[in-house]
């Protein structure tokens, strides 16, 4: 943002975008913004919408004006038309698209790091009860009285829960606004569904667990048709509603065939809907376009609906007073191989989140590439707790100097997907793999939601976790990989 508070995204790009806080007061605006009549004494930080609406009056025919509000407070007020430049709607949707993809990637950085942080403590509350790394005497003892105190743990949990909340909301705002402005383009193959709730209990499974959930997912191999990518995403959606409104007993995640389609359910136990608020649910699934009522729909649903539409999957839902709720969506079955059974290297979601049976994750060598100096020095403090050596860096001409000559390669890569430069995190563990003449585990991390991105990192054959990773998802990828190298050697 410009000391004017303009956003330079928008430099020769149709389609005003402004953006307003929780108490409707202009915080930015981009540079189309400033070019509309009246913008020279019109824009100022902390403006209401009330005085900037002459700035709309004076807009061509076609141009159309349209909020979207935030999921933490406050909107965004966005122009889209045709304009002399020959610039039309789908500019107005790049120009968002780019200006919300890039406020993603940058606002999951810091919720990053403080995920990693907040393991790195917990893995010290742990230390410090077990009587790891104390000395005896009076200043062990009172650091172990302090980090056991049981109101400090129940606030570092009270803590972790509320950044994967925000996390929820971060990725649940940010997708809706690409899906509304028109930017998710589904690509349809025949995924293993395996494979997707591989991906979920890895996700989902440290968060049911912090709030005391028990969570189990059940394998399924048959082929869907569908884009994998936007189908995971409705399953987070689901999550994000369950954990909402379940406070306590089990969650399970499950398969089975309805004719031509799978239905893939999740089951919660809790204090369930009642008829009305069910009957409301079931008509926003059914409407045929919009993205449903807030007021009835919270944001994960709200996400999940919009996606399934777009991939022409149904919705349902059932529930009990005081019982539990099913969530459902129902998939068309590929035509061909949809009993073929996933590849024997992938791990079976029943135990994705827990490290590989004699995988030690102690004393392993890590060379982790991240080019925000935050989230690397969250890693490496992460890491380290575990034991494990690191070399900590942000590009791949710094790792490989701090490598050194030496004859060890390292026992496994972490970078992220996106660096400075050209490289990417795929291409960086290739070339110090090349570099190092070994072939080294890799685990790609990203805060990208970028679906081109995305499916090359999962093409890449390097497992791929988002930010903010829950600290148990990453300790359970990284003992895998570390177990399954040690196998081979």
């Amino acid at each position: 943002m410009t000391s004017e508070g303009a956003y330079p995204h928008g430099v020769g790009r149709p389609g005003a975008v402004l953006v307003f806080d929780a108490d409707d007061r202009l915080t930015a605006w981009n540079e189309a913004a400033e070019a509309l009549a009246g913008a020279g004494r019109l824009l100022v930080q902390g403006a209401l919408p009330e005085a900037l609406a002459p700035l709309f009056r004076g807009l061509p025919p076609g141009h159309t004006v349209t909020d979207w509000p935030l999921s933490g407070g406050g909107f965004v007020r966005r122009t889209a038309g045709e304009d002399a430049a020959g610039g039309g709607p789908a500019a107005g949707a790049d120009l968002s698209g780019r200006l919300f993809a890039a406020a993603s990637h940058d606002l999951r950085q810091p919720l990053a790091a403080l995920s990693l942080l907040l393991g790195a403590l917990e893995g010290r509350l742990d230390g410090a009860g077990s009587g790891a790394g104390g000395g005896g005497g009076k200043s062990a003892t009172g650091r172990s009285g302090v980090l056991n105190d049981p109101a400090a743990r129940d606030l570092l949990n009270a803590m972790g829960n509320a950044v994967e909340s925000l996390r929820g909301m971060v990725d649940g705002h940010f997708d809706l606004v690409r899906l509304e402005a028109g930017l998710v383009q589904p690509d349809i193959g025949a995924p293993v569904v395996n494979g997707i709730l591989t991906r979920i209990a890895l996700d989902a499974a440290p968060r049911f667990d912090g709030r005391g959930l028990r969570f189990s997912v059940l394998p399924c191999s048959v082929r869907v048709a569908t884009d994998a990518s936007l189908l995971e995403r409705i399953l987070q959606g689901f999550v994000a509603s369950t954990l909402r409104h379940t406070e306590r007993g089990r969650v399970v995640l499950g398969c089975r065939r309805q004719g031509a389609d799978l239905r893939i359910e999740l089951w919660s136990t809790g204090r369930g809907l009642q008829p009305d608020q069910q009957l409301a649910l079931r008509q926003e699934f059914q409407r045929p376009g919009g993205a449903g009522d807030p007021s009835v729909i919270d944001l994960g649903l709200r996400l999940a609906c919009g996606l399934a539409r777009r991939l022409g999957h149904r919705l349902e839902i059932d529930s009990t007073p005081g019982r539990g709720t099913m969530l459902a969506v129902l998939v068309p079955q590929a035509a061909d191989g949809a009993d073929e059974p996933p590849p024997v290297a992938e791990p079976g979601p029943a135990d994705a989140a827990a490290p590989a049976p004699g995988a030690d994750v102690s004393r392993a060598r890590v060379l982790v590439i991240e080019d925000d100096p935050m989230v690397l020095e969250a890693l490496g403090a992460l890491l380290g707790q575990w034991g494990c050596a690191v070399v900590a860096a942000d590009s791949v001409d710094a790792a490989l100097e701090r490598l050194g000559p030496g004859p060890q390669p390292p026992d496994l890569v972490i970078s992220d997907l996106r660096l400075k430069g050209a490289v990417n995190g795929i291409v960086a563990i290739r070339q110090i793999g090349k570099a190092l003449d070994a072939t080294l585990p890799g685990l790609i991390l990203t805060g990208d939601t970028d679906p081109m991105r995305l499916r090359e990192a999962r093409l890449s054959g390097y497992p791929l976790l988002h930010k903010p990773v829950a600290p148990m998802a990453l300790r359970g990828a990284v003992a895998r990989l570390l177990g399954r190298e040690r196998l081979k050697s």
